[in-house]
């Protein structure tokens, strides 16, 4: 029944949230003769506004979306490597296309009717990245059945509980794109094996590290550049405030002379009779 459940999931999942409710009352509907079928897919729940553009995505931009989450598997290769540049490189990739494909889902949201705040785009953008982050976040992702916005946090895997419709069908995309596990070696012992896994694992944590390093340098790079625009902006008003406060002192002093010349005049006109 799960993939009975999950194709009328993906149908559901891709029409727009305020459409939802009426579009799972005729489905329920179309499969009352089925009462278990039935009564899953009543219990079917609206998605997030950012995850139902995160499946606009996954259905309507697959090729950009699937091209974004390769760049996270050489994201994380390149981590697993300690290759510095590599990583600097990926990094920087993947900010703008994370930025671009968060932008074109409301963009794409915007096409179906729906209106989307900087704040729905920001979580979409925080969805991408933590299915660059993590395989299996990539694949709830793939499924085009979020129920609501993922999030990387450290290193720690991203929470995927009550995040997908119908988790138990899984990602058909994602299992279509998986090639086979190779052998292991039979050569190398149970602890040969989960010390090579904890060095692994071990250089993951290192990479990533580096890796959050050298953003934060780029940031703090960047901020020190608009620090020192700021800073020179500053002083450049300062600098015009002053002269505009002399030129008013000016303005001011002729301003009172004039005054005192005009008060000197009528005094000597009534002293004359006029």
């Amino acid at each position: 029944m799960a993939d009975r459940l999950a194709d009328v999931a993906d149908g559901l999942y891709g029409v727009p949230p305020a459409d939802f409710i009426a579009q799972r009352t005729a489905r329920v509907k179309d499969v009352a003769g089925d009462k278990e079928l039935a009564a899953r897919v009543k219990e079917l729940r609206k998605p997030a506004p950012a995850a139902w553009v995160v499946n606009l995505l996954a259905r309507s931009r697959r090729d950009d979306l699937e091209q974004l989450l390769d760049l996270g598997a050489e994201l994380r290769a390149a981590q697993a490597a300690l290759n510095r540049d590599e990583i600097t490189r990926l990094a920087k990739e993947r900010r703008t296309r994370v930025t671009a494909l968060a932008r074109e889902g409301a963009r794409l949201a915007s096409d179906a009717g729906q209106t989307t705040t900087p704040a729905v785009v920001d979580a979409v953008a925080a969805t991408l990245d933590a299915g660059l982050a993590d395989v299996g976040a990539a694949d709830a992702i793939r499924t085009g059945r979020l129920l609501r916005p993922l999030q990387t946090i450290g290193f720690e895997p991203v929470d995927l509980a009550e995040a997908i419709a119908v988790p138990e069908a899984g990602s058909r995309a994602a299992q279509k794109r998986t090639a086979p596990e190779a052998q292991r070696p039979h050569a190398i012992d149970d602890a040969d094996a989960e010390l090579l896994r904890a060095r692994k694992r071990a250089d993951a944590v290192v990479a990533r590290a580096e890796h959050d390093a050298a953003e934060a340098a780029e940031g703090f790079g960047d901020l020190e550049v608009r620090l020192r625009e700021a800073r020179k902006a500053v002083a450049a008003a300062e600098r015009e405030a002053e002269a505009l406060e002399r030129q008013r002192d000016s303005a001011g002093r002729a301003h009172e002379k004039a005054r005192t010349t005009l008060d000197t005049a009528r005094a000597r006109r009534r002293d004359l009779g006029g």
